[in-house]
């Protein structure tokens, strides 16, 4: 089936993501666990939560978890916003990267190697093109902190905290799925052009064939 792109997602004012998708904004606003000073974004950087998105919003809004992420995206797709986006909010998820990336995380529903479902991979990409048309980085692969796009938890190694994250080696299930992520963001930044309308001849032949099916009936009816 041919990917239909939503719209677009676009950041507001108070740094609070608003459009086409179900969003929800984290209480308190913004989350405790996190701190201030972020400014250049080099891009963003797939997490999974090896839980659900309830569990994920619980466990980031306890303090003794030290951990939180600027998004969060469950299995239907529903958006879960931990902090403001432009506003020099920092996300605690990588570590040695938390001033430079955007973080997103993914419900797993406790298994890493679980694909993305399809609607997780199109949230994914509305935030995606979203946070790169916002913060300048390209639509792209990244897999070493020095470069720009959409990255992964493990590429930044001890310094970011020596995860798996987001799946479990050889595989690398979900990391796989960023090209798919970044063409679907691609479709939402530029969408195809609506089909042409069909010819005028083919209009008439319709009415017309809708005209003659009437008389038969009325004929039959006699």
């Amino acid at each position: 089936m041919a990917f239909t792109p939503p719209g677009k997602l676009t950041v507001g004012p108070d740094g609070r993501l608003t459009g086409d998708a179900k969003i929800a904004y984290n209480s308190p606003w913004p989350c405790a666990n996190g701190s201030w000073g972020s400014g250049a974004m080099n891009g963003a950087v797939m997490h999974t939560m090896e839980s659900d998105l309830p569990q994920c919003v619980a466990w980031f809004n306890n303090p003794a978890s030290q951990a939180s992420a600027h998004f969060g995206i469950a299995e239907d797709g529903t958006i879960h916003q931990f902090g403001p986006v432009g506003k020099g909010w920092i996300a605690w998820a990588q570590m040695a990267g938390n001033t430079a990336w955007y973080s997103i995380e993914h419900a797993d529903a406790g298994n890493p190697d679980h694909p993305l479902t399809d609607a997780q991979l199109t949230a994914s990409a509305q935030l995606l093109e979203c946070l790169s048309a916002f913060a300048g980085f390209p639509l792209q692969v990244a897999d070493t902190p020095d470069a720009k796009g959409y990255g992964v938890h493990y590429m930044g190694g001890q310094a970011w905290g020596g995860h798996t994250c987001p799946d479990l080696p050889p595989y690398h299930v979900r990391s796989r799925q960023r090209p798919e992520i970044i063409a679907r963001a691609k479709a939402v930044r530029n969408p195809p052009p609506p089909p042409p309308p069909p010819p005028a001849w083919q209009a008439q032949a319709l009415a017309l064939a809708t005209e003659l099916s009437v008389l038969l009936g009325q004929h039959q009816a006699a």
